[in-house]
């Protein structure tokens, strides 16, 4: 991954880093002992606490750290093997492929030949054909990072150099460049269709169905891995065109206010040659849905196509975030530890001073509300996500556990 050929350092100044680390010990307590067996999912369960404790021993070597991580990743093992079997999902943050990016992040240069990875890899490629064989409108579930074939191919990424974890994840880009591709009668393939949105009152604005625009479930996802994959060097047949076209598509989806570039959550789709409908208004600020991890996915495409006005129009998106309210919430999925992931990357890429500045006041304010509020353990919404992004901003430690966000 990127991180290991560069160099990377703390944002926060001393006395912040200081008080940063200060919050992530009262967080994490002492090294102590394991539970048998845990839930296997990224989003809640053992694998994100895998990644806490290994970026501590990271940090912190010799307190106990790496054998907390190993004994999490065992039990998280235990916990799928309970629950598992031949038809085990292979999404990232509730499948399997949670387990096997943590098996990977504590050993990234051992191959890997566990039940786990190979059910992956083999369910990618499978899941994938079938995607990219009939590529409208189909369920979120079916490509994105959460569940789909997105969120698995962030995972094999990190094994491109392995044979058969490389040809899963051009099956999966395969998939994802016919995603991109020519639309239907008008309508983008990357739609969710008005009989998936759950929610009555998003059915009711959006009859003919939208397009998300967000990392989480919508097209950002794809974007950012087509384009990390690209530049990685691992292609496929119109890969490059498909940045460009899912890169263009989010610009012309924008929803600008008087501080900068912003997106709606959701874009409704207009009726079959009827007018456009009122765009909605901006989603939160957040990593899953909002303007930060679509500045981010654009930054990875104008890093990928080599587009500097591209990368100019992410980094405008994020400091429009900053200079707007901050919102509630302190978990890396919609709260403010992954508006701090984010910007952190995007100081330490750019070397601007005023991220640097945005990120210190960030952790503050994160800190502030963490000190206040009850966080569970997990990853996506709870303390281990805080844990990592505050040790991203306070050490010189690179945190390569963000390519589950696609941040990396």
């Amino acid at each position: 991954m990127p991180e290991s050929t560069t160099t990377w350092s703390a944002v926060l100044r001393d006395r912040e880093a200081a008080e940063a680390l200060e919050l992530v010990t009262a967080l994490t307590g002492r090294p102590r002992r394991v539970p048998a067996r845990v839930h296997p999912d990224l989003a809640d369960g053992g694998p994100g606490l895998v990644l806490a404790f290994r970026q501590l021993d990271r940090c912190r070597p010799g307190e106990g750290w790496g054998g907390m991580a190993e004994g999490y990743l065992a039990a998280t093992a235990e916990g799928a093997a309970r629950l598992g079997g031949p038809d085990a999902a292979p999404g990232l943050f509730g499948g399997l492929a949670g387990l096997a990016f943590a098996a990977w992040a504590l050993s990234p240069g051992a191959p890997s030949h566990s039940a786990a990875h190979e059910h992956v890899v083999e369910r990618a490629a499978v899941r994938a054909r079938a995607l990219g064989a009939d590529p409208h409108g189909p369920p979120a579930r079916a490509f994105d990072v959460i569940s789909g074939v997105t969120g698995t191919g962030a995972y094999l990424l990190c094994r491109h150099e392995e044979p058969a974890a490389r040809a899963a994840l051009c099956e999966v880009l395969t998939a994802l460049v016919a995603l991109s591709g020519a639309d239907r009668a008008g309508t983008p393939h990357l739609f969710t269709p008005p009989e998936a949105l759950n929610d009555p009152a998003r059915r009711a604005r959006s009859p003919h169905g939208a397009v998300d625009c967000g990392v989480a479930h919508g097209i950002a996802g794809p974007l950012a891995l087509l384009s990390l994959a690209l530049t990685e060097g691992v292609t496929v047949a119109g890969q490059r065109a498909a940045v460009a076209r899912l890169a263009e598509r989010l610009a012309d989806h924008r929803s600008d206010d008087a501080q900068g570039p912003d997106w709606p959550a959701l874009v409704p789709l207009p009726p079959p040659g009827g007018p456009t409908p009122a765009r909605p208004a901006a989603a939160p600020a957040s990593w899953c849905r909002g303007a930060p991890g679509i500045a981010r996915a654009l930054w990875h495409a104008g890093t990928a196509l080599d587009d500097a006005p591209l990368r100019a129009l992410a980094i405008q998106a994020l400091k429009a975030v900053l200079r707007r309210p901050i919102r509630d919430g302190t978990g890396l999925c919609h709260g403010l530890a992954g508006l701090l992931q984010i910007t952190v990357r995007f100081a330490h890429d750019t070397g601007d001073p005023e991220l640097a500045g945005a990120a210190a006041a960030l952790a503050d304010a994160s800190a502030t509300r963490l000190r206040t509020s009850a966080a569970g353990p997990g990853f996506l919404d709870g303390a281990a996500g805080a844990v990592l992004a505050f040790l991203s901003a306070a050490t010189d430690v690179p945190p390569d556990w963000d390519r589950v966000l696609l941040l990396s």
